[in-house]
């Protein structure tokens, strides 16, 4: 009898200590959301929209504002305009070894100052840059001479000190690779990047 109940007793324990069947945790898998896709105009439309836009015999100039022809490709001539900043900011190159502006440079800062002006809500950050000559140290330096004689410059033809951040990057933002003058020019500047 004792054997009986021990073996009752054994069977109990174990039923009453056998773990809970936990469901496993549901997962939702997020539905796609599915744009409904831009009208795609026939080319009569298009055609009428160009002609509302352009007189007969209008130049250039007088069609296009010249901030809003940027170049869709990032090649070498972009570079020469815009460096790694924001269009229609044009980049201010420098000679070797300098921080000052160069006198080819005064048209690119006006047209600079003009746009900051007329878009009071735009923050900029100034990027310094240098070519690869010179030590990593110096490069940083200069990199920073050339982003705060800009800055410096801005401030004084009207812009909020407030709306310019500077920053150098040295030789660690090179456009071009090659070790040649061209290149060497390339990347020696300071960047416009708006920021806002």
């Amino acid at each position: 009898m004792k054997k009986t109940l021990y073996l009752i007793l054994i069977c109990f324990f174990l039923f009453s200590c056998a773990k809970k069947e936990v469901p496993p945790p549901v997962i939702e898998t997020p539905q796609p959301v599915l744009e409904k896709p831009e009208e795609v105009k026939k080319p009569e439309q298009v055609e009428e929209t160009i002609g509302e836009k352009i007189e007969a015999n209008a130049t250039a100039e007088e069609v296009f504002k010249p901030e809003e022809i940027v170049p869709q490709k990032k090649d070498k001539e972009y570079w020469k305009l815009y460096g790694r900043g924001s269009a229609p900011l044009l980049a201010i190159f420098f000679d070797y070894d300098e921080y000052t502006i160069r006198d080819d440079m005064w048209d690119r800062i006006k047209q600079n100052v003009k746009y900051l002006l007329e878009h009071q809500d735009v923050k900029v950050e100034l990027q310094g840059n240098c070519d690869e000559r010179g030590t990593n140290e110096y490069n940083m330096a200069l990199g920073a001479k050339r982003a705060l004689e800009v800055k410096k410059i801005l401030v004084k033809l009207g812009i909020n000190e407030n709306r310019i951040n500077t920053i150098s990057f040295g030789e660690e933002k090179p456009l071009c690779n090659e070790s040649n003058e061209e290149c060497w020019a390339l990347n020696r500047r300071v960047d416009f990047v708006i920021i806002k």
